[in-house]
């Protein structure tokens, strides 16, 4: 069942700090002197990934992996005893309240990770009464995890070396002295056999477990 999504407190911060960007981009942790780029490039990449990873936004606050609060709004038809969250990795839950009631915490069983909520007692599950449920809860990372931080360089360095290439420059000519003339050709376009996906193929994989599953998207 898909949710009216709203984003209650945006997040705050960046995937990567700027010294994550500087070692990106080959600079020293005290050179300055591209900092303005780099920060642009890493909102660039964050964007990039959360696309890539389906992470759900509300038309107003920009999609984002990192913390923040949100609401989801379910108009329950009396059949489900599970209900997808927009936004997987949620750390707490705000409240629950279901037809106008509020749930106590022992009224469901929430996984953070995946993102599901279920209605309880004691140890059987329930069918959600019909009606509006409105879920409010914190969803994101507080602190990334480094592998995201990973992917997020890798996928800077990636953008840098791009950016520092003529897109449409077919070939080039190496002449080194007394040595060799050498002729390079680049593909223009899509490399065969690469992902058609938002990103590299390497890069998709490794965001697998970021990636929101389609029944929640």
């Amino acid at each position: 069942m898909r949710s009216k999504f709203e984003v209650v407190v945006a997040a705050t911060g960046t995937l990567l700090s700027i010294a994550q960007l500087r070692t990106a981009a080959g600079l020293s942790g005290t050179d300055t002197s591209r900092d303005t780029e780099l920060q642009d490039l890493g909102k660039r990449v964050a964007a990039e990934i959360a696309i890539a990873c389906r992470v759900r936004g509300d038309g107003v606050a920009e999609p984002t992996l990192l913390a923040e609060t949100v609401r989801d709004t379910f108009r329950e038809t009396g059949c489900d005893t599970d209900l997808f969250l927009s936004r997987l990795f949620a750390s707490s839950i705000s409240s629950i309240v279901e037809a106008g009631n509020t749930l106590a915490a022992t009224d469901t069983y929430v996984d953070g990770g995946a993102g599901i909520v279920r209605r309880i007692s004691g140890t059987r599950d329930l069918r959600w009464r019909r009606g509006e449920i409105v879920i409010e809860y914190v969803a994101g990372f507080t602190t990334v995890p480094s592998d995201l931080i990973g992917i997020a360089m890798d996928l800077c360095r990636l953008r840098l070396s791009a950016d520092a290439v003529d897109p449409l420059e077919r070939a080039t000519t190496i002449t080194i002295p007394d040595v060799e003339t050498r002729r390079i050709e680049r593909w223009v376009g899509a490399v065969p056999g690469s992902s058609a996906g938002p990103l590299p193929d390497d890069i998709m994989n490794r965001l697998g477990r970021y990636i929101t599953p389609s029944f929640a998207a």
